[in-house]
């Protein structure tokens, strides 16, 4: 029987190839997309879940509150609190604490390297599973003698040769014996580091900065038992708070595993974050397979008449419905078995850009069981979605009223194939709307007004003996032809990092827990910027303005200043003088409200260097830079980055979900495009006669068209109606994680609606016109 059944399905696919080409088609680009999202999309969900006893490990978010009940979810914590974590909450297994290092110089013999890696406590290897290579880490949180490395980090300092028991130069402060060798972190850890050093280090280096209102160091624990997590944070926040003055401050536990996808806080809990995207994708995933199925399935209701006869032979000749279900099923499974083929073979061949795209370095094990039952999975699942159809509703009907007369098949068909067009273009216009949006939201971002200048400006960080010559390297600097403007400051403006609630003005409430974010600088500072000076001065040499403070206009709103020039504040214990006012500007990303500024002057503190200068002229200011730059640091090389280069790389999950969208919504075009043109093609075959007698009756081609397309322009426009106010509502979720976003202008929905109706009218109008124009005698030649 299923050899009949093959053979059958073969005949109906070599009998029409082009309706059957479209579908293999359809079904294959649906697919496509389909794989890749699922691919991504299992990328992200393996994130951090490799960890032995994965479930027990928390990270310790820190839950900073306002005066008015808003509640800031800080990723780091105090230094002190793991020790005190140690101390008094037995539920904890382990605790470890990190810091990043920023970039670090590794030197041994004539070969030096800039990697990034973490300050750690000894625990570190044993609480994650990381691999180790070669030798043993570091066990002892006294011992500031050894370091471990990463394997590539490894080869490119010793290549083949044994690393255990070498000693490297770090920063030209360090000489540290490599202890032990680690397997690269890879993309399933949102950890990403070259290097652990130990964390006694820089607790040496911090000294009494190392404090409970220092910020800095985020903090894991590994629990006994999961279920005593309530617990242990009852624990946490009980006992920070008898050892910590700090007020308004509260700790909470969140899942590792759950930090890389959950990373954005509302009132002090997880509320988003990365796996908006994954939801995203996962919807639009499932759009697309559906679309491509409709085609699938509107290709079976038009030809069930043609179908019907075969269906009413098979049950006169005692077929049971079973068998028939069986036939119509297998024939949609053997179509979506050999789209499957070939979507495969296009994403292996592709994979690599898709890769380049997503930033990601996914791959397809076609030995791993679940790749392979998700893959059986989506051809089952489409087999069934695209035969559904002909397999349940041709095989209900009796065989006499079938064989006597189709005509109430073609009726009902036609219901069900208006229906599923529309469907299908509400779900193609929902994809292109969010498309339209998505990079309306990326251009808003990349036009937005932020309050400085970040064109044409290059920093880079000082290291060494720079720090302390700095004054005669931009003396030198600023002789040079491109070079305008020279500053530095102890953060980029991209994204200040420093904050505290240390602040005092006059009338502050009692218990008062507001933060600041604090930019060190010094006075050149506002104009290579380009800050917007509102009220006052910016700071002068001439004035030697070592106590005064600078404030943006949020923080004056704050302290509720009405003239905030003048006014006396204490800022890190310093008292000082407000100089002037700023115009408010981002210091963070578009996802946060905008902060208050306080602006120190130090002259001689920042390592972060700032030079404006003339676009025209980079390449010469480059060069006249690094040049001057080793003169004054030979130890380390010049890494350079531009300022707005750093901004756009806060927006790289942006820049890929609308490179994504925008792909996935052409592809979703097209195969509505090719169902829409199968459809078309075959009502004018279905309707060759009427348009002949038509032709021979005195109608024109231009009216046989008009005809014929009406029925499609309403099928859109409808269709327009249903998605475009469920993009809006999608959308409308989607920029409510940013504090400022694009506005949802009607036109873009307009715009949406056009194109779908164009896209219906261009694919159905050129095949009913090839019918219209035919010769009407070819037609009726038989009649």
């Amino acid at each position: 029987m299923l050899k009949n059944f093959l053979a059958v399905a073969f005949r109906n696919f070599m009998r029409q190839r082009l309706y059957s080409l479209i579908n293999v088609l359809g079904l294959a680009a649906g697919l496509v997309c389909t794989l890749f999202i699922y691919l991504w999309v299992r990328d992200e969900w393996s994130k951090d879940k490799f960890h032995h006893d994965g479930e027990k490990i928390f990270q310790v978010l820190a839950n900073l509150e306002f005066n008015k009940g808003e509640i800031l979810t800080w990723v780091a914590t105090p230094g002190p609190l793991a020790e005190n974590i140690k101390q008094n909450v037995p539920e904890v297994q382990t605790v470890v604490r990190t810091m990043g290092t920023g970039s670090v110089l590794f030197q041994y013999g004539d070969k030096s390297f800039m990697e990034t890696g973490y300050y750690a406590d000894a625990d570190f290897f044993n609480f994650f599973s990381f691999t180790i290579k070669q030798g043993r880490p570091n066990q002892d949180s006294s011992d500031i003698s050894t370091i471990s490395i990463s394997q590539k980090l490894a080869t490119k300092l010793f290549g083949h040769d044994n690393p255990l028991g070498k000693t490297v130069s770090v920063n030209h402060k360090l000489d540290l014996v490599v202890g032990a060798v680690f397997e690269d972190a890879g993309t399933k850890s949102s950890l990403q580091f070259d290097c652990i050093l130990p964390f006694e280090i820089y607790k040496k280096e911090r000294g009494e900065g190392f404090n409970w209102g220092d910020f800095d160091h985020p903090t894991y624990v590994k629990l006994n038992d999961p279920a005593q997590a309530d617990d242990a944070l009852a624990k946490i926040n009980a006992s920070a708070k008898k050892a910590s003055e700090e007020a308004g401050v509260s700790y909470y536990m969140q899942p590792f595993s759950d930090y890389y996808l959950n990373s954005q806080y509302q009132d002090g809990k997880p509320v988003g974050g990365r796996i908006k995207y994954v939801k995203i994708f996962s919807i639009v995933a499932i759009f697309i397979l559906v679309i491509a199925c409709i085609n699938f399935m509107n290709m079976a209701t038009a030809k069930a008449a043609t179908r019907a006869k075969e269906v009413g032979v098979r049950k006169v000749v005692g077929a049971p419905r079973s068998s028939l279900v069986f036939q119509f099923i297998a024939e949609s499974t053997i179509i979506s078995l050999i789209a499957t083929v070939l979507a495969l073979v296009f994403v292996t061949l592709m994979l690599p850009l898709f890769n380049v795209l997503v930033n990601k370095q996914i791959e397809i094990n076609f030995a791993d069981p679940v790749f392979l039952v998700s893959l059986l999975t989506i051809v089952i699942v489409t087999g069934l979605l695209a035969g559904s159809y002909p397999a349940f509703f041709l095989s209900s009907h009796q065989p006499a009223n079938v064989l006597k007369n189709s005509s109430h098949l073609q009726v009902t068909g036609s219901a069900l194939r208006r229906g599923l067009v529309v469907f299908q273009f509400a779900l193609t216009v929902i994809l292109i709307a969010s498309s339209l949006v998505i990079y309306s939201q990326i251009d808003f971002i990349r036009n937005k007004d932020l309050g400085y200048n970040r064109q044409a400006v290059l920093t880079f960080s000082m290291r060494g003996d720079m720090t302390k010559r700095f004054d005669a390297f931009k003396t030198e600097a600023l002789g040079y032809p491109g070079i305008k403007l020279v500053s530095r400051a102890d953060n980029s403006l991209v994204q200040v990092n420093n904050q505290n609630g240390s602040v005092e003005w006059p009338g502050k409430p009692a218990n008062s827990n507001v933060f600041f974010r604090t930019v060190v600088v010094d006075y050149d500072f506002l104009e290579t910027m380009d800050l917007k000076l509102l009220d006052g001065r910016f700071f002068n040499k001439a004035h030697n303005d070592t106590s005064t403070f600078v404030i943006s206009e949020r923080a004056a709103q704050i302290m509720n200043l009405k003239e905030p020039v003048g006014t006396r504040i204490v800022q890190w214990g310093i008292p000082g003088t407000i100089i002037g006012v700023v115009k408010d500007f981002h210091s963070q990303s578009l996802h946060q409200d905008i902060d208050p500024i306080v602006f120190m002057c130090n002259g001689s503190w920042g390592h972060q260097v700032f030079v404006r200068f003339e676009p025209n002229q980079l390449q010469p200011v480059v060069k006249n830079l690094e040049s001057i730059y080793k003169k004054y640091d030979a130890q380390f090389p010049f890494t350079y980055s531009f300022l707005d280069d750093d901004f756009e790389k806060l927006y790289n999950n942006e820049k890929v979900t609308g490179s994504l969208a925008l792909g996935f919504t052409v592809m979703a075009i097209i195969i509505s495009g090719l169902g829409l043109l199968g459809l078309a093609a075959f009502t004018a075959e279905r309707k060759k006669k009427e348009i002949s007698i038509r032709k021979v009756l005195g109608a024109s081609v231009a009216g046989i068209v008009s005809m014929m397309t009406v029925d499609f322009v309403k099928l859109s426009v409808v269709a327009s109606a249903i998605g475009c106010p469920v993009a809006y509502f999608l959308m409308e979720q989607l920029l409510e994680g940013y504090a400022y976003h694009t506005e949802l202008k009607w036109t873009l929905f307009v715009a949406t609606a056009v194109c779908v109706l164009c896209m219906a009218l261009l694919t159905v109008v050129f095949q009913v016109a090839k019918a219209a124009i035919a010769n009407p005698v070819d037609a009726l030649r038989n009649e």
